[in-house]
């Protein structure tokens, strides 16, 4: 998943089997790395018996994760689904549990199997504040990777994050997508501007605390969005950025409304990822084996009575926070590599992250069990192969004619709140 406000949609071919990849894990695509970072992708184990090594962890990264994807989705997206239809409220909570214990999965698979420590410093937002998380975009799996952060800093049942509209349309990744809330932009303002005011208003009725990732520099670091970016700087006469891109304040501008208007919005939390030695550009990367050792996270929250209230005090605010977002990248990767030299200690304590191994190894004995017990079933139950075809054909159907799970679930939230008037 991309995941970015204002994402770039790109019509042609090659854009569009990026986006499977991005989504699936079993696509093959070329890996890049740029020199933003001034640091080189490298695979684990330098021989060859590494190498295949960290390509079959690699390939079972992605064969877990789109497995478990797609039969969560049937068995328990879909009976949620028809229950969120019928009550919004009461589906809108069991959907995150069982979406937030997959994603719980996931951070399991790349800490546990692959190996990816993570370190957070700085001043984390409650885990029950209703936020809006600024990040920069450093790589295509920063979404994946903030999963882990979330996790131990945050609320992954309540962790939300902003795409682009190519990836609603994918079939099976697309439709967990849309169960998640997850919302679908595409730059054209008009457009974008009443998705994320139906979608605040949706969590907003169903009593729901959000979370939501940003990415306001609308793409990841690469040679095209540097040249841009930099550009635009000259243009505007604005600094050159060498590790983050220049923001995209109008979304920016717009959730803050919306979430002040709706009251689900405590605070911003202004989070910083870097990658201190190996660093990995897209999914493919992630299945042909090739992993980052760490990823950190600097999160400092901003408590929301301390962020401007108009939009142009607001654009200048989230402008000011990259220039710190610049500045501090370029300390950390000139230096000791840490953001321990902001004077912010690790957050997580020794008890904590004893909890967070309890809890990942619980989860993957859950759903290697929830997997082998649907593959039985699909082998040995017709009935239940029967219920996985029927799920699928109402899917697409529900996505083709009725604009996606995400728009019936919208909908049958606004006539319950106008019913009840």
């Amino acid at each position: 998943m991309h995941c970015g406000l204002a994402a770039a949609v790109t019509p042609d071919r090659r854009a569009f089997v990026h986006d499977i990849v991005h989504c699936s894990g079993v696509l093959l695509a070329r890996s890049t790395v740029y020199p933003a970072a001034t640091n080189t992708t490298q695979e684990h184990g330098h021989t060859m018996a590494g190498r295949w090594v960290g390509m079959c962890k690699g390939l079972l990264f992605g064969l877990l994760f789109f497995l478990t994807a797609f039969f969560n989705t049937l068995v328990a997206g879909v009976p949620l689904f028809l229950v969120s239809v019928v009550s919004p409220s009461v589906g809108r909570r069991a959907l995150d549990v069982f979406i937030g214990f997959w994603f719980v999965f996931c951070v399991a698979l790349f800490e546990l199997l692959l190996g990816i420590k993570i370190v957070i410093h700085g001043h984390p937002a409650p885990t029950t504040d209703s936020t809006l998380i600024l990040c920069n975009h450093r790589t295509r799996l920063d979404w994946l990777f903030l999963m882990a952060y979330q996790l131990r800093c945050g609320s992954l049942s309540h962790y939300r994050i902003s795409l682009k509209q190519s990836l609603k349309n994918l079939p099976v990744p697309g439709w967990g997508m849309q169960l998640a809330g997850y919302v679908f932009l595409q730059r054209d303002w008009s457009q974008d501007q009443q998705r994320i005011t139906r979608s605040l208003q949706y969590f907003a009725q169903t009593r729901t605390r959000p979370q939501f990732l940003l990415f306001p520099e609308g793409t990841d670091l690469n040679p095209n969005g540097l040249v841009k970016s930099r550009a635009f700087a000259e243009k505007h006469g604005l600094p050159v950025y060498k590790h983050v891109l220049h923001p995209r304040t109008t979304g920016f501008v717009h959730f803050v409304k919306e979430m002040r208007k709706n009251k689900i919005l405590d605070s911003i939390l202004d989070l910083t990822v870097a990658y201190p030695r190996d660093v990995i550009q897209n999914e493919a990367d992630l299945v042909l084996g090739r992993f980052p050792q760490e990823v950190h996270f600097l999160a400092l929250r901003h408590p929301i009575a301390d962020v401007p209230s108009s939009a142009e005090r607001l654009e200048d605010w989230c402008r000011d926070l990259w220039r710190r977002k610049e500045s501090t990248l370029e300390k950390f990767y000139n230096q000791d590599r840490t953001f321990s030299k902001n004077r912010l200690g690790p957050v997580v304590s020794p008890a904590t992250e004893a909890w967070v191994r309890r809890v990942l190894w619980a989860s993957v004995v859950f759903w290697l069990v929830f997997l082998a017990g649907v593959l039985n079933a699909l082998v040995f139950l017709p009935p239940f192969r029967w219920y996985c075809v029927v799920c699928v054909v109402v899917l697409a159907v529900i996505c083709k004619l009725l604009g996606g799970l995400d728009a019936v679930m919208f909908s049958a939230s606004s006539r319950k709140r106008n019913h009840d008037k």
